[in-house]
């Protein structure tokens, strides 16, 4: 493996890392904005101040759940790009 493939892997790695960590944000607006347009309908408030509220509540309840698996994650991956520092010094 020449140092290009081996930084292409590395960057893949943590375009993957990055796309897994930003669904349980994702996921969280998206249930709190589906619970927010329920709520809406039904009663007939249509104040965009609510359901602005409301995901952004939605945002935060899922990162604080979901905290010790992202910073797990990316702990991992720092471990395992610094540690590929000096093995692709090497194959220069």
């Amino acid at each position: 493996m020449t140092v290009v493939e081996a930084l292409i892997s590395l960057a893949r790695e943590g375009l993957l890392l990055a796309l897994a960590l930003a669904l349980p944000a994702l996921a969280g607006a998206l249930v709190a904005g589906v619970v927010a347009s329920v709520l809406g309908i039904v009663t007939q408030v249509q104040d965009p101040a609510v359901s602005t509220v409301v995901r952004v509540a939605g945002v935060a309840a899922a990162l604080a759940l979901a905290a010790p698996m992202i910073a797990r994650q990316l702990g991992a991956f720092a471990t395992h790009a610094l540690g590929a520092i000096p093995s692709l010094g090497a194959m220069s």
